[in-house]
Order: structure tokens, then sequence, then C-alpha cells
């Protein structure tokens, strides 16, 4: 999913988890904390399962290089190992009729069928729009890795775009991803 649909999407889904109570909310910051890493999966590195870009390994690791990126840009270094911090995203796509999901790197206890049911409440079936669109959004959590607690969550919403190339796609993505997590970074600035 490229950063355009992220966009969007993005929106619908702040939206749900600033209003809903099936879903937590989270506004820490990251002072004090030194390193991240990312949640642990089991997720095999694979074809994409569908034709949506959201399930491409490759794009995948865009995400991840986008997040790394902002927390190494912020002085929380990503790490391999042991860290203060653990990072998880979901995507979701939508479209005038649908919303879909890939929670593969979302990691487990945080329900993220309940955003994505809210994410569709909001972006479908009360949409007023006329017109047929298509949007994407990622959402971050970040948890504390030694209670499991969610610290921060937030996302990023942006219409989807189709066929640009992999630089653009790339700098696109590490907007999303630079909008999403800037209130963790401002905040938590010393």
């Amino acid at each position: 999913m490229n950063i355009s649909r992220l966009s969007s999407l993005a929106v619908v889904a702040l939206t749900l988890c600033s209003c809903t109570p099936t879903v937590e909310k989270a506004k820490g910051t990251s002072r004090g904390c030194q390193s991240a890493r990312f949640v642990q999966t089991t997720i095999p590195d694979r074809a994409p399962s569908g034709r949506a870009l959201e399930d491409d390994p490759a794009f995948n690791a865009a995400v991840r290089h986008a997040i790394t990126r902002e927390f190494d840009a912020n002085g929380v270094p990503v790490t391999g190992g042991s860290a203060d911090l653990i990072i998880a995203y979901m995507l979701l796509r939508q479209n005038s009729v649908a919303t879909t999901m890939n929670s593969d790197y979302f990691g487990n206890g945080r329900d993220p069928r309940a955003i994505l049911e809210e994410a569709h409440t909001r972006g479908v079936l009360k949409n007023k729009r006329p017109d047929d669109f298509l949007r994407g959004a990622i959402v971050i959590d970040v948890l504390d890795a030694r209670t499991n607690r969610l610290v921060f969550r937030n996302y990023a919403v942006r219409p989807v775009t189709e066929g640009v190339d992999a630089a653009t796609r790339q700098s696109r993505l590490n907007a999303t991803v630079s909008q999403a997590l800037a209130p963790f970074f401002k905040q938590g600035k010393r």
C-alpha cells in the first residue's frame, strides 16, 4: 500500500482511535527511552498473498525502513535485541465499500480487529462522499518492553496512488511515518 493510501486510512484510524471506547488510546512519549525493536513475528518472507501492496514483503521492508529512520533520527536507535520499546504497526486499505488490514507486524493482545471495524464504520458506513476513493493508513503502536503496555498509538492516512517509482514511494512513506510518530518524539524531547 503506498503512502497515498496510508494517508487517508490513517485519518480514519486516528478518528477511530480517539473516539471509540473499544479502541485503546495512548499518547506517551519517547522521554527516557534509549532503544527500540520491532515486535517479533514469525511471518516468513513470502510472495504477496494478494494483489495489495500492503501484503508485499518489499513494501513492508520499506515501512520498517521508514520507522527505523524516524526512531534513529530522534535518538532512539532500533536494535535487533533487547530494547526499552517495542514497535508494532498495521496497514489498512479502504475504498468506498470495504476496509482491509494487514496486521502481520502488529503483534498480539491489542485487538487490531476493533481498529479495522472502527475504521470501516467511520470511513465507509458513515461516509457522505458521493465519489469513489482509495486510501491507506498506517497505525503505529509503541509498547514498553518491560511491561508490554501500550505507550503510544497514532496513525497517518493518505490517498493511494499506484504506479509510482520506488524512490517516490519511500519518500511518501517516510513522510507518512514521520507524521504518525511526530507527537511521540516532539513531546519526548528533553
